[in-house]
Order: structure tokens, then sequence, then C-alpha cells
């Protein structure tokens, strides 16, 4: 019997080690069409974390490691930051990134529905990309709420349009040439207890929520 959950894995770690050498220019090329700073949108997310020198945080799905340096400054020598993704090739990127950028972080190969780390392990918790094109996300969220402690905010950010502009001429186009837009954030996979908070950035292409882990 085929493990499907294994399978996807694979198919992953497929497609992104093609596109470990052109994953940072596609990101640039997109910032450019849709009209955004890359940066600063993802300090935003990085900010929604609410880090402080000391604490430990996890990105799920590091990719190249954009994000990493943000992450890294933000909790200071005496913290703890971690990229985890499915591609090896990524990680390589990855890892000359944080060389070049001169900040330290633990690099792991794993997969974000089986995530390799104990209960409430981290102050926080990001995953920025990826998610929508997770074959069980409702068990990638469960492992992110596991490795965050209790009062830990955890981030989750993705491509999916806002109302507001899908109504929009400008919107409908954008949404005919990728469809990817049209989703929505997963609020629905959240607890009952929970309490996101939903905004939309990236020229209102992506959503984030963010909240609290209990």
């Amino acid at each position: 019997m085929v493990n499907h959950k294994y399978e996807s894995a694979r198919r992953q770690r497929s497609s992104y080690s093609r596109w470990a050498r052109l994953y940072d220019f596609s990101t640039a090329f997109a910032a450019f069409i849709y009209g955004f700073d890359d940066t600063k949108e993802r300090q935003k997310a990085v900010e929604r974390l609410a880090l402080k020198p000391g604490r430990r945080a996890l990105e799920v799905g590091v990719g190249t490691g954009l994000n990493l340096p943000l992450i890294a400054r933000s909790v200071g020598v005496d913290g703890r930051s971690v990229g985890l993704d499915v591609t090896r090739a990524m990680l390589r990127v990855a890892a000359r990134r944080l060389d070049r950028e001169r900040v330290s972080g633990d690099l792991i190969e794993g997969d974000a529905t089986r995530l390799s780390f104990p209960d409430d392990e981290f102050d926080a918790v990001l995953n920025f990309g990826g998610f929508n094109g997770l074959d069980d996300r409702e068990s990638a969220l469960g492992e992110m709420m596991r490795v965050a402690r209790p009062g830990a905010k955890i981030v989750v950010a993705d491509q999916g349009m806002s109302g507001k502009k899908r109504n929009t001429l400008l919107g409908r186009l954008f949404v005919r040439q990728d469809p990817w837009l049209l989703q929505e954030p997963p609020v629905d996979l959240l607890p009952p207890t929970a309490s996101p908070t939903v905004t939309h950035f990236r020229a209102e292409n992506w959503y984030l929520i963010d909240f609290v882990n209990e």
C-alpha cells in the first residue's frame, strides 16, 4: 500500500529542488509585477511574531532563507532561530545566505506534517509561503501548535487575494493568471478557542493570520 503522505513529501522535494536556484529570482519578479517591496513585506510578517532577544523561533518551510536573517537578528545571539524545509537544495541556498548575512541559525531537513521537535519548544513559529500547497494542512498547523509553547505567536502567510481586490478589474485579471490568489485564510483549521487576526499584505495578494497558541 502506498503511503500518500510520504509520496507527497517526495513530490515536494523534487519540485522545490528544481526551483531552488531560481526561487529568489521568481520572488523578486513577483514583487516587481505586483508592486511591493519584498523585504518590507517580510519584515511585517516577522514583526507579528513579537520576537525578543533570547527567544526561540522556528520557520517551517524556510526555503532559501529570505526570512531567517530577520528572525535571527530579532532573537539576537542569545536566542535560537531554526529553519526547516523538506528540500535539501533549498537549505543549501539558505545556508549560504546565513553565511553571507553573518547571522547564525539551525537548518533542518524535515516534513511540516511531522516536525522533529518536542512539545512546547519554540516561542514563535512562522510559515511564510508553501502552506496552500500542503496535502495535509491541518496536520501541519497542528504540528506548529504542538511545538509552540502556550502563549507563543504563530503566523501563517501565503497567497490569497483580499475580497476587496478580487472585485476590481485588476484583481480579476490577476486571478485569471494565478488561481492560487483565490485561496482563503485557513482560519477553519484553527481550534474554536483561537482568536486569529487576519490581514492582507503584499499588495493585498497574500493573506496573513496570526494567533496566540493555547
